[in-house]
């Protein structure tokens, strides 16, 4: 009485449906992504023309099937080129807000150097001192002139550019 016992791993619906909203969203950001980020995403021509087919789409229930139709070519995929397609987009996304970090910081350096003067030059200075001082101060002096008089801040803008320059160079 050699009998097999073969035990059936019982398919869990939820969790399923999970993974497939999983894949469903992923291409859903893939095509959230602007041109350029998108094409550096690596993608099978099929996958690619399917999304690219996507973003054309503005009607919702057209919209709707063809994302279902790239969900389906994403479970269609092996485990390991989905994750490829997650690392490639979490790789997007970082220079995404990387990239924000870089310019909410520019603009707390401008934003204290025309609102605190001298100290913020002199912390400026000290943390990049390829920057020149005297051309930093004609530019906080006018900046200041414009907030205070409600003019437009050109002033503010082109400090803005400079530690732009100043940081890209660091």
């Amino acid at each position: 009485m050699d009998e097999k016992v073969e035990l059936v791993e019982r398919v869990n619906k939820t969790q399923v449906k999970q993974e497939v909203d999983a894949l469903l969203n992923l291409g859903k950001a893939i095509a959230a992504l602007s041109k350029t980020q998108f094409e550096a995403i690596p993608l099978t021509d099929v996958l690619r023309r399917s999304i690219t087919e996507a973003r054309k789409l503005s009607k919702g229930g057209a919209i709707k099937r063809q994302f279902k139709y790239i969900g389906k070519q994403l479970r269609d995929m092996d485990d390991e080129d989905v994750e490829l397609l997650h690392e490639a987009l979490d790789k997007q996304l970082e220079k995404d807000r990387s990239a924000t970090a870089r310019l909410h910081a520019y603009e707390t350096w401008r934003d204290k150097l025309v609102e605190e003067g001298d100290v913020a030059l002199g912390e400026f200075v000290s943390s990049f001192p390829q920057a020149d001082r005297q051309h930093l101060r004609q530019l906080q002096r006018k900046a200041k002139h414009e907030l205070d008089s409600g003019k437009s801040p050109t002033a503010a803008r082109k400090i803005f550019q400079y530690i732009k320059e100043i940081t890209a160079v660091d």
